[in-house]
């Protein structure tokens, strides 16, 4: 599956983007941003495979992004500058350009050119800090503040001793992207298991909450225990 980050300061062609991505199967998620150093940001705290990335943008721009970028994601260049085609392949990261106005079938093009690729998920890095978007807003979460997280539909709610936050996201993806000390104990709570406190083969107890733990997850919560 798939996983996309675009990088774009016009909010027109991130939701074509986006709408775009909803169509094809393979594609798990997408998610964007309008500034480019909240794209910088995103990209170092999370792992993506394909970055939509404009090429004009304001404060810094797409050549900018190419060249401070260290991760492993296969870019596909938004613009509307046809000569930025030669230059483009000077960038062994980027795999395709997109010509504005963008067509789906183009779009998915480039898709399908990624897929022809082979290209392998990138190794899982465990940051200290990740970044989920609550509304408008992006908020850097701490990992190890994290007390539980708890999948509503298609949010995700990350608790600390502070404060809660709700995501639109899927449990499944964020549990990936988690250190080994957050374990799934039921299809809707992650827990981190240096708070807990007892363990039944019933529920977890951590500070301030009773964790259920789902039937299809008690050996896992037995392999705690050792």
């Amino acid at each position: 599956m798939i996983k996309c980050l675009i990088i774009d300061d016009d909010p027109l062609i991130t939701d074509l983007i986006q709408h775009y991505c909803s169509k094809v199967p393979e594609i798990e998620y997408c998610i964007s941003c309008n500034q480019a150093l909240d794209g910088l940001k995103l990209i170092s705290n999370q792992d993506f495979d394909i970055l939509f990335l404009d090429y004009n943008m304001p404060e810094l721009d797409g050549k900018g992004i190419l060249e401070m970028k260290q991760d492993s994601s296969k870019v596909i260049m938004i613009t509307s500058n046809k000569e930025f085609a030669v230059e483009s392949y000077t960038y062994p990261d980027i795999i395709d350009f997109l010509l504005k106005p963008i067509s789906f079938d183009r779009f998915y093009k480039s898709i399908e050119k990624y897929q022809s690729m082979g290209q392998e998920k990138p190794a899982r890095r465990n940051p200290e800090t990740f970044f989920v978007k609550d509304g408008t807003k992006w908020i850097q979460v701490q990992i190890k503040e994290l007390t539980h997280i708890k999948s509503e539909s298609n949010y995700v709610i990350l608790y600390s001793k502070e404060k809660q936050i709700m995501s639109l996201m899927n449990l499944k993806d964020l549990e990936n992207d988690l250190p080994d000390y957050f374990v799934r104990v039921h299809r809707s709570f992650i827990v981190n298991t240096k708070l807990i406190e007892y363990i039944t083969s019933e529920e977890i107890s951590i500070p301030g909450k009773i964790i259920p733990v789902g039937a299809t997850y008690r050996n896992v919560v037995k392999n705690l225990l050792h």
